[in-house]
Parts: structure tokens; sequence; C-alpha cells
């Protein structure tokens, strides 16, 4: 589990859950640990932050600000805490518990979409500690469309209802077909793997895909989009917004290629303000990223040359290149010009 980009506090408020909190700041260095408690503190240690203030005030200052928040007491305590701050899986904190001595440590909130389960295994094993986890797929050793959801940073049509549906039916030993539009790394326990022409005769068929249409008639499907899909975008100057808007549509349409299943798109950084590709981004709702004269010179020679692109932006050529760039040397679909616009995709392997 890497955890070094992630934000965690560590929370306790006696001087036991404080030595725990020490130990587990050794172990997990990037951590804030506070000592929270209404009284005036007087000790000083660089690796504490001590607060001067209830539990009940402090913890909604810091409760967004955090993905993880291990707290260090009872589960009582926690729970009255956080109880009012709490809004939707989507948006709330990771949150753990684990008593003074570290005996247990135990996932209580945001257990798939934020992580706590996985975060309470992690800590668990740095502690020697038992894992508590309660939610009902991995009681029964079985994954959940969730958890299938964020590893592959998928967009799902409905969401919330349908992470239910398939959940339910996967605990209670139901049935749920699931087929993969390609390779992919993701846990697959209870689910029963179909084949493409098996779908037309299920019922409930899971389907992982980045293809706009499939072809398929079968109206009990539910499709999980991955986000794995760059694209690599060379325009001239000053082209029109909405032109560039209706000229990726149509490539996606042409190429059948979900939009939901892109992740970034990106150019040249001589094109990092040029308001187009601003406004595809955030139209899309991805990252812009832009690349180099020279990280883009270490790989176009792979692709074809044009002298009028390179006397005007430094190479000679863009759109593949920074695709290539974007998936890691992954291309699978090749440039394709439009008036003053190119694009090129490649695909993230999850």
């Amino acid at each position: 589990m890497s955890i070094e980009d992630k934000r965690i506090a560590i929370l306790c408020i006696t001087k036991n859950g404080k030595k725990l909190g020490l130990r587990i700041k050794r172990k997990i260095s990037n951590a804030d640990l506070y000592y929270a408690k209404k009284a005036d503190v007087k000790e000083e240690d660089s690796n504490v932050i001590y607060v001067n203030k209830k539990l009940k005030e402090f913890v909604p200052k810091i409760f967004g600000g955090y993905d993880y928040i291990i707290f260090i007491m009872a589960c009582g305590i926690v729970v009255r805490t956080i109880a009012p701050l709490i809004e939707n899986k989507f948006l709330d904190p990771a949150i753990l518990v684990s008593d003074e001595k570290g005996k247990n440590i135990i996932s209580l909130l945001s257990g798939h979409m934020g992580g706590a389960n996985e975060m309470t295994l992690y800590v668990s094993d740095l502690l020697n500690s038992n894992p508590v986890i309660t939610t009902a797929t991995d009681v029964n050793n079985k994954s959940s469309l969730d958890m299938i959801a964020k590893k592959l940073d998928a967009h799902i049509y409905d969401f919330r209802n349908k992470v239910l549906k398939i959940n339910s039916m996967l605990v209670n030993d139901e049935v749920v077909n699931l087929f993969m539009d390609g390779e992919y790394d993701i846990d697959t326990r209870g689910f029963n793997i179909c084949k493409l022409d098996e779908i037309n005769n299920l019922e409930d068929v899971v389907v992982i895909s980045n293809k706009k249409n499939l072809n398929l008639i079968n109206n009990n499907i539910l499709k999980v989009v991955p986000k794995n899909i760059v694209i690599g975008i060379g325009c001239r100057k000053n082209i029109d917004k909405e032109y560039m808007i209706n000229s990726l549509s149509d490539f996606l349409h042409k190429q059948n290629i979900d939009i939901n299943s892109i992740k970034v798109i990106g150019s040249i950084d001589v094109k990092k303000n040029e308001y187009a590709l601003i406004n595809l981004s955030e139209y899309l709702n991805v990252p812009f990223k832009t690349f180099t004269v020279e990280e883009i010179s270490k790989v176009e020679h792979l692709y074809e040359k044009s002298d009028w692109v390179k006397q005007n932006v430094g190479v000679h050529c863009v759109a593949e290149p920074v695709a290539h760039l974007l998936s890691d040397g992954n291309l699978i679909i090749r440039k394709h010009k439009y008036n003053g616009i190119t694009f090129s995709v490649g695909r993230i392997n999850i």
C-alpha cells in the first residue's frame, strides 16, 4: 500500500494514546500526530501537535483535511464525535479506531471507497494488531463493485444504487456475471466471469469496458467505464473552443470510445495557455498535462514527422508523442487529423 502521498492524521486524548501514536508515527512518518485535550498543555515534542481544545471542537476543523484519521480511543467517543460530520462514502475520510494498547485496529467508516479497510490491514501489520473489518463482502471473502470501481477509477451510471444492488447479490450468493473487455488487474472473487458471446443470454451482467457501444441487446447490463484512456492533442493557435469539443466528440464516436474513460489530455508546453485545451479539460473534468520539447524529442522519432510542426513548436509531431508519454508507450490509436487539430490515443494499464 502506497501512503506517501496521503494525508494522515493520528488523534489521541491520553498519554497512553500518545505513546501508541508516536509508535505509529515512527512507522508512518508523513502522519500528523495530534494530542487533543482541553487543558493547559505544557509538554513539548516536535513529533506531536498539542491542541488545547475538546475533541468535539477540534475534529470538525481537520475532518475534511485528511484522507485517513486514526483515532486512538474508545469507539463510542469517536462515533459521537464524528456523527454530525458524516456526509457520504465519496466525501468522508477513512476513519480507523484503535484501543490505547494497539491490540485492535477497527475500520469504522469509508471502508471501501475511502480505503479504511486497506489502511486497517496496513496499520495492523505494522503493529502486529488484530484488524477488525465488518463490511459484508470482505467478511464473506468476496470482492465488491465499489472496490473494483475504485481500482479502475471507473465511472458507473447511478453508482450508489448499482453498487448496493450488486454487493447485496454477492453477499447473498446470487450469481453476478462479469465480462472484462480487456485485461484488468482486479479482484473478481464472487463474480462469474463470462465471455462476450454469452452476455445476451445472461441476467445482471457487469461489463468493464471503455467502449461507447458494445453492440449488445441485453438490457440488464451494468457498465463500468475504467478511466484508462489518454488523449494527445496537437492544435493550431487560437483554435475555437467549441470546434475543439465537437472535433473530439466526433473522434470519440468514430473510434467507439466512451468519453467517461478519458483520464487525462495532454499537449506540448507551448500550448499550456491555449484556451481551447484548457476549456476542454474543464469540459471533460480531467487534468491537462503538458510536456517539454526535450521530453517529446526523446520519442518523436517513433512517429511520422512534419517540418511545418517543427518550425512552429520545436518538434516534428505532438499528438502521438504526447499520447505515448501519457500512457508509458502504450499508444493504441495513431494520429487523426481535423482542421487545425490532431488527436492520438494511448491506454494506461490498470
